[in-house]
């Protein structure tokens, strides 16, 4: 009896008992999470700590201008969910996202030009928080450009042995620039700042004065304006200043305006550099512009001798070696001999190649289907060396010529005039006699001219490498001629 009293009075306290345990699980969290596997979920007078949320920032790049969008992954664990996400600067919140994707627009002219602190703080449902580690980005809303200004940067390269340089700077703000250009060896006309890519040509923007009291001088006017438009081109590498001449009014010298994040790069394009080497007269310079922040690739080709190419492009490789096609250019519908494209994305592996010299472009025709002309985007190369004159070079490269091309004989060598006074009539725009396709200097083509395939004893040259015998000049004394063939060859 006493047995039966004691199993009910268990009986009655069992839902009693079951509903102070839910109290107490409900306590601690619950009876588990949604798996169901009996685990506790965090939180409460008994629950494991809850896990923090998480925060990554994305962007911007290294360095800013104008306005730039600052982003970043978020994420809440445990159940929770982000409930907003901070953007700071220097410990400033100047932004803040509620929703993914987080992202907000930043004003960077409300700080100074220089290096500042990104950081983003996300806060979840719990009012739990995470920082995310710093990010130093460089703020440049007033940059100052320095320009080289050299013949080889337009096509067809002009004979010219003047020199110059611009520093120019600009609010990008408000598109204020100042700034002045500075010329010697040339009585300029003109001054502008125009634009277009590297390797075309377009409008101009701004007119510069002369400095009536510093010859060579030049200075942007006063007041001086760039649109919103423009300042975006400036900032793609898409401005360049020219100087123009009575000698040369479509321009004597060049160059090309380049922010931190841009690379231009000038490449020759011959048969020489296709795999296997091809045999033609055709030649031509390729302009390459990068934007390692943009990912943009933008390419203008200016030929001579394959007008009726039927396809150019970037293909993927080292020098020696053939790859695959990675941006095809567009033929001009006017002029036979020029391909572009402007601002392909490209892949930030593509951005590497770029530096590592394993990009080049190729030119192919119906002879030559796979590659008529090619030139390596040699992004690595030291710039070439300064322009020497020929009255140096008859001191250097040709101080040996004199004895053996004396101009005397009815055959090679002594046929040829190396002679002091005669050389420049001898070897600038005449034909070869061993190779008559080929001029013996080409200006501005260094790589089709025979004297350099001679001097650096090329495969494709007929008989022997010069000087005759030897010894040979070496690569240095060798490049000072290419540097002059490069600037035009003059006769100075």
């Amino acid at each position: 009896m006493r047995h039966t009293l004691g199993l009910k009075h268990a009986r009655r306290a069992l839902p009693l008992m079951a509903g102070a345990l839910a109290l107490i699980l409900s306590a601690c969290g619950g009876y588990g999470g949604s798996s169901g596997s009996g685990s506790m979920a965090c939180g409460g007078a008994y629950g494991s700590p809850c896990p923090a949320p998480t925060i990554t920032l994305t962007s911007p790049g290294a360095t800013v201008s104008r306005t730039v969008k600052l982003s970043a992954t978020a994420a809440a664990m445990g159940g929770a969910a982000v409930s907003r996400v901070d953007f700071m600067i220097d410990g400033t919140v100047v932004g803040t996202a509620s929703a993914a994707p987080y992202s907000v627009s930043w004003d960077s002219t409300t700080v100074g030009d220089g290096n500042h602190t990104l950081t983003g703080k996300v806060s979840d449902s719990r009012s739990q928080t995470a920082t995310s580690a710093a990010v130093t980005v460089a703020v440049k809303n007033n940059p100052v450009f320095s320009v080289a200004m050299a013949a080889a940067q337009i096509f067809p390269a002009p004979n010219s042995g003047a020199a110059g340089t611009a520093s120019l700077t600009v609010k990008l703000a408000s598109g204020a620039t100042s700034g002045k250009v500075t010329l010697s060896g040339v009585s300029a006309t003109a001054v502008t700042i125009n634009e277009a890519f590297a390797g075309a040509t377009g409008a101009s923007l701004i007119t510069l004065a002369a400095n009536g009291g510093t010859a060579g001088e030049w200075d942007v006017p006063a007041g001086a304006l760039l649109s919103a438009d423009q300042v975006t081109a400036l900032l793609q590498g898409k401005l360049y200043v020219i100087a123009t001449s009575a000698a040369n009014p479509a321009g004597e010298i060049r160059g090309q305006i380049t922010p931190d994040n841009v690379t231009v790069v000038f490449s020759a394009l011959a048969g020489s550099q296709e795999v296997p080497p091809v045999t033609i007269t055709a030649s031509g310079v390729a302009a390459t512009t990068v934007d390692a922040a943009a990912n943009t690739l933008t390419v203008h080709v200016n030929s001579t001798g394959v007008d009726d190419a039927t396809g150019a492009e970037v293909d993927t490789g080292a020098a020696g070696a053939s790859g695959p096609k990675l941006v095809a250019l567009a033929k001009d519908s006017v002029n036979m001999g020029h391909w572009s494209r402007e601002l392909a994305t490209i892949a930030a592996s593509d951005v590497g190649n770029f530096s590592a010299n394993k990009l080049y472009v190729n030119v192919k025709t119906p002879a030559d289907p796979n590659g008529a002309i090619r030139g390596q985007i040699n992004a690595s190369s030291t710039p070439p060396p300064a322009a020497p004159t020929l009255t140096q070079l008859k001191s250097s490269a040709f101080s040996v010529c004199g004895g053996c091309h004396t101009g005397g004989g009815t055959s090679l060598p002594a046929s040829m005039d190396l002679t002091p006074s005669h050389i420049y009539a001898s070897i600038v725009n005449v034909a070869s006699v061993e190779q008559p396709a080929l001029q013996r200097v080409k200006p501005g083509d260094p790589d089709n001219s025979y004297v350099v395939q001679k001097l650096e004893g090329a495969a494709t040259i007929a008989g022997n490498r010069m000087p005759l015998g030897g010894p040979f000049l070496d690569q240095a004394t060798i490049d000072q001629v290419r540097a002059w063939i490069t600037a035009g060859a003059v006769n100075n």
